[in-house]
């Protein structure tokens, strides 16, 4: 496809939407440890949620990978709306299968026998799991979120206006601006995660960028269909100033892989799975030091383990260690997402 600006002025939308925003904040409280601006929002915010609101978000969290399957559920919904309420009645609707695919994701396929006791209630009961989630969102909404919203919203629609003038002077150059690793050019788009992911404008459907004072540093695309979704980092002058300070689960990575045994152990673990006493034999050390570097890189969520009978095997968490590439990402975009305030 020969890419001409009528095009996009047709096809590419900036908008505001306080539902994804909302979403967008539950994901920053369940897991706020890269989310360094919105820290202490977050600590102040949990801090007045009462142990059943604490249980209903990490419930809700663990099922939908941290809130993320959600938001791919409101792109397939296309969901356009102008209040909270509206949306989350629109949930009401969606049919119970939809539902359990999109709060499950890749989890919706697991074997039966591996889905953690949270998956399987919603695979059993999702008619109910969806009453409870709505009911949580408006006990949220009403409750925290709304006196947030009205804080933040001239920011979002105010990011989102001037967005638009930029793009109808220039929408290559706009488009490019939103996030560091996302890149816009004549012949399609590109964006920098795990892994590089491009492409080419006849893919695309439409392109849809919301702006988010929380999503920051994330680099949030929607490709649940071919109207993607990409997500604009928009400063709050109430930004916390533990900002440039270093994610406390990276640090901790880090300082477990930075020793030669255990970086050794992480690689021998990555092709196949070892108990202790084959790890003692193959490293040549006492049994309390294998244990020690064990306990470390389990603790750091680098490898897994699994009982099999009188031994534990441990292995390599693949899908964490490609995530670290991801992790220093972000913590080095900070600053670029900083100069855009």
């Amino acid at each position: 496809m020969k890419l001409n600006n009528e095009w996009l002025f047709t096809h590419v939308h900036m908008v505001y939407s306080p539902f994804r925003e909302m979403i967008t904040s539950l994901h920053v409280l369940a897991a706020p440890c890269h989310h360094l601006a919105r820290k202490q929002w977050a600590e102040e915010t949990l801090d007045a949620f009462s142990n059943e609101m604490k249980e209903a978000l990490f419930y809700f969290s663990d099922v939908t990978s941290q809130w993320f399957n959600f938001l791919d559920l409101i792109d397939y919904l296309n969901i356009q709306e102008k209040h909270v309420e509206e949306a989350i009645e629109q949930l009401t609707q969606v049919d119970d299968r939809l539902f359990t695919r999109f709060m499950l994701g890749a989890y919706d396929e697991r074997d039966p026998h591996t889905r953690t006791e949270h998956e399987q209630l919603v695979i059993e009961k999702p008619s109910y799991i969806k009453r409870q989630l709505i009911d949580f969102l408006y006990d949220y909404h009403m409750k925290f979120f709304a006196r947030e919203l009205f804080r933040i919203e001239p920011w979002l629609i105010k990011a989102v206006h001037e967005l638009k003038e930029k793009f109808n002077e220039e929408p290559i150059n706009a488009l490019d601006t939103v996030h560091p690793r996302f890149e816009v050019n004549r012949s399609g788009l590109a964006f920098y995660k795990a892994e590089t992911y491009r492409f080419p404008w006849d893919q695309i459907t439409s392109l849809a960028v919301y702006p988010s004072t929380f999503i920051a540093p994330h680099l949030l695309v929607g490709l649940e269909t071919s109207d993607i979704t990409v997500y604009l980092h928009v400063s709050s002058p109430h930004q916390s100033e533990e900002i440039d300070q270093v994610p406390t689960d990276l640090l901790e990575l880090m300082k477990a892989l930075a020793e030669p045994t255990r970086l050794r152990m992480v690689r021998k673990l990555l092709y196949h799975s070892y108990c202790t006493q084959q790890l003692v034999d193959e490293f040549q050390l006492a049994k309390a030091t294998i244990s020690k570097h064990l306990k470390i890189l389990e603790q750091s969520k680098i490898i897994s383990s699994n009982r099999q009978g009188h031994y534990v095997f441990y292995q390599t968490d693949l899908d964490r260690l490609t995530m670290l590439r991801v992790d220093l990402d972000q913590f080095f975009d900070q600053p670029l997402l900083k100069k855009e305030e």
